[in-house]
């Protein structure tokens, strides 16, 4: 049985290897995160020009393109996580019909950070697959501005089946195997005095199936907690984890925004910033009133209020981390979305999917609030579109706001939070820039810039070494499509290049990331020569890179193996 099971395990890790017996070369198959799906696409599209040059093809089928996570065990029927895909491929001296014998594939399938990254790390690795046959003519309009061009057999074959060699994550690969340490564990505080706790969908290593809520014309979604290390060997199948490579695209905030449509709510012209306290009880099931985000007096018991609709993402997702860690569950308030949703010491999760109400009636005026959850950026943007008085959090991107004819997306404002603007110098009245107001040009984010927005995080890509290659062009490639000021069309992220500010980064508990564990602020803050850049980073202190090499020149390593720069085993605190 052992023999069966190792010949099995090591057949499937051979598949990335079969993509080069064919004409055509699979240079990357990405799975992950959304923040990267659209720049990438079409910087590889324009081969990092403004002009397509390169051979397109893409599908937003429901169902048609799917990882499928390939480790024995896996329950009967939920192998596959499902996602729009898109495929470029040079045309290498032939035609995008025909392309040469020297065309470089690459695939990329939109999920989530940490199912991106486990589909890396697990051991083997998840597939890449679409049930498109060749000639597929595609669907949607997923790289604005780009051709689409009938899929041929040549470049299906290169990447239909093959493993996934590159991560797209907004969030380190120890946070993802956090989130999921989560996820998995059993439902209450992960150790006395913690502010982490266990979010009880568990048993692992397959856990449960997360669903998305009916509400605001989406619903029917779901994902699941499959368990992988990014360090070691696979829990499922003990084979060994490759060393990996952490390639640095840029930095994106994430906005929070409300619907606007009740005047008497969210769409009062008083409501324009959000303190992070008020934002964390808000999602964590405390406050449940629109006026609650307004600076005044108490407006009475017997005031008219309106009840706000909490909109939070799938807490694998990076998006969710991001904002759970620079939030509520930061050092100052030790909350969680999740709180109040599962029993305390068991795997029995209150409601799935998430479908939380919570009342307050003192002196006759009922509020009722609801919290619910969404299952990916374009989700969390239609139904708050659709619901009055929501409120939700997404990672700002053009493409992500774009007009949409399934929803009206100039229902929605964004808020400063803790009185700074994440899009521009300075606020005004929370319209959402996109391609028909006019507002592109003026995005700079320079709050990002210089660190004081409090919700943002690093984009990067994460590779094993037959990927590196192919991650380090997807990410020039996609800094290539990123533009400021006159006639910017996708002023999306600060490139990492252009970047001055870090997060420190630290050891995730409860997990192992390394061989002794150390985080690492990386090269880019300690010098060329001192530790690559490891451990968790999300919600970690906002630094500049001037002040984060001083410290390792105050501990006379900058430069030097060792170098990790602040982290946590500096003499002062690093998370927020």
């Amino acid at each position: 049985m052992k023999l069966a099971k190792y010949i099995f395990v090591m057949a499937l890790l051979l598949v990335p290897f079969t993509a080069q017996l064919h004409g055509q070369t699979l240079a990357a198959a990405v799975a992950g995160s959304s923040a990267l799906f659209v720049e990438a696409g079409q910087g590889a599209a324009n081969n990092g020009g403004g002009v397509q040059v390169n051979c397109a093809w893409w599908s937003n089928t429901s169902g048609q393109n799917f990882v499928t996570d390939v480790r024995p065990g896996v329950p009967a029927g939920q192998t596959n996580e499902n996602g729009n895909l898109w495929v470029v491929w040079t045309q290498a001296g032939g035609s995008c019909a025909s392309p040469g014998a020297g065309s470089q594939v690459y695939a990329y399938i939109n999920l989530d950070s940490t199912i991106g990254d486990r589909c890396l790390f697990a051991q083997p690795s998840c597939t890449l697959n679409t049930t498109a046959a060749a000639l597929d003519p595609g669907s949607g309009s997923l790289l604005p501005g780009d051709v689409i061009t009938p899929l041929p057999s040549g470049v299906l074959t290169a990447f239909n089946g093959a493993s996934v060699n590159v991560a797209a994550t907004d969030i380190m690969p120890a946070d993802a195997r956090f989130a999921t340490f989560r996820g998995l564990s059993l439902c209450g505080p992960l150790s006395p005095g913690t502010q982490f706790q266990g979010l009880g969908y568990g048993p692992g290593p397959f856990g449960q199936v997360i669903s998305e809520t009916t509400f605001g014309g989406i619903g029917g979604k779901s994902f699941h907690v499959y368990d992988f290390n990014v360090f070691g060997t696979d829990p499922v199948t003990g084979a060994a984890i490759p060393s990996y490579t952490i390639t640095p695209v840029g930095a994106t905030p994430e906005l929070v925004i409300v619907n606007k449509t009740n005047a008497a709510g969210f769409g009062s012209a008083s409501v324009t910033n959000v303190n992070r306290a008020t934002l964390a009880l808000l999602f964590s099931s405390i406050l449940v009133r629109t006026a609650d985000v307004i600076p005044q007096n108490f407006a009475g018991l017997a005031a008219a209020y309106s009840g706000v609709t909490a909109i939070s993402r799938e807490f694998l997702s990076g998006t969710y981390n991001v904002f759970e860690h620079s939030v509520p569950n930061n050092k100052e308030l030790f909350r969680s979305q999740e709180i109040g949703n599962c029993t305390n010491g068991t795997n029995t999760v209150i409601s799935n999917p998430l479908n939380a109400t919570r009342t307050i009636s003192q002196g006759g005026t009922i509020t009722t609030g609801t919290h619910v959850r969404a299952i990916g950026t374009g989700d969390v943007i239609k139904a708050g579109a659709n619901t009055v008085d929501s409120i939700g959090y997404a990672f700002w991107s053009a493409g992500n706001f774009a007009t949409n004819t399934a929803y009206t997306v100039g229902n929605l404002k964004y808020l400063t939070v803790d009185g700074v603007d994440p899009l521009f110098n300075a606020y005004t009245n929370g319209t959402i820039p996109n391609a028909g107001n006019g507002l592109l040009p003026s995005v700079t984010l320079e709050n990002i810039q210089n660190g004081t927005y409090p919700i943002w995080s690093e984009i990067r890509f994460v590779s094993f070494a037959g990927g590196l290659a192919g991650a380090q062009q997807l990410a020039a490639w996609a800094q290539s499509q990123v533009s400021f000021g006159g006639g910017a069309t996708q002023p999306d992220f600060i490139i990492a290049p252009n970047l001055n500010v870090f997060h420190s980064h630290f050891a995730r508990p409860f997990i192992n990331f390394n061989a002794t564990n150390t985080a690492s602020d990386g090269t880019r803050v300690c010098g060329a020569g001192s530790n690559p850049e490891d451990g968790g980073d999300v919600g970690g202190l906002v630094m500049s890179l001037q002040a984060g090499a001083d410290y390792c020149v105050l501990k006379n390593n900058y430069g030097l193996a060792g170098g990790v720069g602040p982290t946590n085993t500096a003499s002062f605190g690093v998370l927020q």
